[in-house]
């Protein structure tokens, strides 16, 4: 049926038919324009989503870091409130006789020590304890 109708050649159809190509020539840009804002705002989403998940990788990594280093940090803090302790114990003279008698079987002037064949396995099982 399109192909039966013929445009009239005068000034008002030529001016419509002008005016409808400016506008599509318009609409093409701006389709133009937008396609290309939306190829620059999905590529900046994109890079966006790439640093996210590569600062929540690296925020894990130093999350598991962080406590790996909390822990050998308290072990440190343990063994130096051990350290503090035994030599504490290294000052008193107390702690010293009572290591010399268990241990050495060291005895002051007067005293006699009996070695029993039980005492031999106590007394291992007492200095590897202490």
């Amino acid at each position: 049926m399109s192909n039966n109708i013929e445009n009239i050649g005068n000034q008002y159809t030529s001016e419509k038919n002008k005016k409808k190509q400016r506008h599509q020539m318009k609409m093409r840009v701006v389709k133009k324009r937008i396609a290309l804002f939306a190829g620059i705002m999905l590529a900046i989403i994109i890079v966006l989503s790439i640093m996210l998940v590569a600062q929540k990788h690296r925020n894990d990594t130093d999350a598991q870091e962080r406590k790996h280093k909390e822990e050998q940090f308290q072990k440190q803090q343990n063994e130096e409130i051990a350290l503090k302790e035994q030599l504490n114990n290294l000052n008193d003279k107390d702690y010293i006789e009572k290591i010399a008698r268990d241990d050495y079987y060291l005895s002051n002037k007067g005293e006699v020590i009996f070695k029993l064949p039980g005492d031999k396995q106590s007394s291992n099982s007492n200095s590897s304890n202490n």
